[in-house]
């Protein structure tokens, strides 16, 4: 089956014309989200986390008639996690359950795989569902998406600015929509957005590799240390690294406080307005690298280290690598 490309089911969103079971796959979460946005406009849906969903709970939602609806409606987010989870057994009942899947229930399938494998059960799936493909916007598309919403909003912006600004963005829609919101606040009163404006309200998007060094720093890995070297090489300010770090220590303890109170997990995402999928996995492999009590001592070091830098001018670069070793080799 053709696959359809996410940008043009959003633009042209009809539910009638997709099959009761949709794949979609791809790298840009941003426009998973708006695909499954229009769906609940348009009918009730039940959403499940595929790390935190059984089969039995899928099975569940289409075993009864819908009571506000014509047929049920579910999406599994991190269709790839909850394939992980369930045993072989279970991937035979989802086989048979996609193989005989009809209207009028309908079955959204988020994948987070560049490409989709040719075993199964993506082989059966791929036979009989509607398959969507999302993946980035190529620079151009993204730039004329940008321009296009500044537009939509009454303002203007020349191309070299337009350039400047999306430099800024790293070709992420998630990201972009946050940072345009705070530009069009801060440029409320007036219309030409400027070089300076854009200065004033974008925080450049930090690349992929901080989140890897992220990982390896509450994982202890002395990996952390060059990746360090390598951020800062790379025109990323050494406190611009610390503020994402005390900010993911914060959100840490934060998450370690609501569990060790007895809250859920999801329940604790929930209070911490956490809900990217990618972003829970790491808040809970991070947290179980650390204790509360590390934690805590980490915030301290990091307060104390800022204090150090800017009333006894300790060298920024050497400082915090200093700190960086000394939490890998502890």
């Amino acid at each position: 089956m053709a696959e359809k490309s996410i940008v043009q089911l959003i633009k042209n969103f009809d539910l009638k014309e997709l099959q009761p079971v949709v794949l979609v796959y791809g790298s840009e979460d941003f426009l998973k989200k708006q695909l499954v946005d229009k769906l609940k406009e348009r009918a009730d849906v039940h959403i499940f986390w595929g790390d935190e969903t059984t089969y039995s709970q899928v099975k569940e939602v289409f075993a009864s008639s819908s009571l506000f609806s014509d047929g049920n409606i579910a999406v599994i987010f991190d269709f790839d996690a909850f394939l992980s989870k369930i045993s072989k057994d279970e991937q035979k009942q989802l086989i048979d359950l996609v193989k005989n899947f009809s209207l009028p229930d309908r079955f959204f399938l988020i994948s987070n795989k560049e490409k989709l494998p040719a075993k199964e059960p993506y082989k059966t799936i791929k036979s009989v569902a509607d398959i969507v493909v999302s993946q980035k916007l190529t620079p151009k598309a993204f730039a004329i998406s940008i321009k296009k919403k500044l537009e939509r909003e009454g303002k203007e912006i020349d191309d070299e600015t337009l350039k400047y600004l999306v430099s800024k963005l790293k070709n992420d829609l998630w990201y972009a929509k946050q940072e345009i919101e705070k530009l069009l606040l801060y440029t409320s009163d007036k219309k030409q957005i400027t070089k300076e404006d854009i200065d004033a309200a974008i925080n450049p998007k930090i690349e992929e590799n901080v989140f890897v060094f992220l990982d390896k720093f509450f994982a202890k890995d002395k990996d952390a240390v060059r990746i360090f070297r390598q951020l800062i090489e790379t025109t990323h300010h050494p406190f611009e690294i610390q503020s994402l770090l005390l900010g993911q220590i914060n959100r840490l303890l934060l998450f370690r406080t609501y569990i060790e109170k007895g809250k859920p997990t999801e329940t604790a995402f929930s209070l911490m307005n956490v809900k990217h999928p990618a972003m829970k996995g790491s808040i809970q492999k991070q947290a179980s690298k650390t204790t509360t009590r590390e934690l805590i001592q980490l915030i301290k070091d990091l307060y104390q280290l800022e204090k150090n830098q800017k009333i006894n001018y300790l060298d920024i670069n050497s400082s915090l690598e200093e700190f960086i070793l000394k939490r890998v080799l502890q």
